[in-house]
This record gives structure tokens, C-alpha cells and sequence, in this order.
């Protein structure tokens, strides 16, 4: 009997070790592949919001240095929305509502401005430059719509620089 477990007790260690060596190799492997897919979620993530953030601004941009029906103004929103519905995995609940906020504001300054008699006004906004302030004091409601403007435009950036910085 001592014969058996003298040959059988080293075996029994090595078998302990070899199990305890592949449940270690195993969990850091579960680890890894979790870690990565956390990394390519974020990634796409970050993606999403870049693409979504290019997509308001050029839509800024074109507002400001093009005449814009309603009609085309209406189907760049829609263009948006549908982008925020297709990649809604990566986005935040309220973004659409934060996008849409952003780009009615954004409107109506444009067609504030361009309703004005400052031509002062109509330059800086055409050149996509700051509205002078003495202009901004002469038209009704800029001061306001500008303000709430800057503030959605400034939560957008704060939701990409999270999300980016991750």
C-alpha cells in the first residue's frame, strides 16, 4: 500500500497543479476577453459621438452660411434623428432631445438674425464669426436664444468629452 502512494501522491500534486495552473490561465483569459469588448464598445462609443457631434456642427455651419428652407431644414433633423435611432446602443436616452434642441435653437438664431436689419449682424453670422454685442442688444430674443444655444452646444461637448475620455 505505501508503494501505491508513494508513486500515486506525486501524481495526485501534479494533477492539483496542472488543474490550478489551467483555472488561472482560464480566468485571465475570461478577463482579457472581457476587458476587450468593454474596449471595443467604448470605442464605437466614442465613434458615435464624434460622427454625431460632426453631423450637428455641419448642419450649424450650413444653417449659418446657407439659406436653408424649412422643408431641408426639416429633413437634416430627420437625417440626425435617424442616425441617433440607428445607433441608439452607443447613445444616451436623451441625446435625440438634446440634438433637436440644439438644432431648433440654432434655427431660430439664424432666422433671428437674418430677419434683423444689421448687416453687421447677417456678416458675422454668414463668416460664422461672433455676433457683435452691440448688435446682439438690438435684436429681440438673441440674447436668449443665444444663451440657450451655447448651453445645449456646451452639454453636447461635455457628453463627447466623457465619453471620449473613457
Amino acid at each position: 500500500m505505501s508503494d501505491i502512494l508513494k508513486n500515486a501522491f506525486p501524481a495526485i500534486i501534479a494533477l492539483l497543479g496542472t488543474i490550478v495552473v489551467a483555472l488561472i490561465g482560464y480566468r485571465q483569459w475570461k478577463r482579457q476577453q472581457e476587458a476587450t469588448r468593454g474596449s471595443e464598445f467604448r470605442s464605437q462609443k466614442q465613434q458615435t459621438y464624434r460622427e454625431l457631434w460632426d453631423q450637428l456642427e455641419n448642419i450649424h455651419v450650413r444653417l449659418r452660411t446657407k439659406k436653408v428652407a424649412r422643408e431641408e431644414f426639416h429633413s437634416l433633423l430627420r437625417d440626425v434623428n435617424s442616425y441617433i435611432l440607428k445607433h441608439g446602443l452607443y447613445l444616451e436616452s436623451d441625446d435625440q432631445q438634446l440634438a433637436d434642441q440644439y438644432l431648433s435653437k440654432v434655427r431660430e438664431f439664424t432666422d433671428l438674425i437674418t430677419a434683423s436689419h444689421s448687416e453687421d449682424a447677417k456678416t458675422a453670422l454668414h463668416s460664422t464669426g461672433q455676433i457683435p454685442p452691440q448688435v446682439i442688444q438690438t435684436v429681440r430674443n438673441l440674447e436668449r436664444i443665444n444663451s440657450e444655444l451655447n448651453q445645449i452646444r456646451q452639454q453636447i461637448i461635455e457628453r463627447y468629452r466623457k465619453e471620449a475620455s473613457q
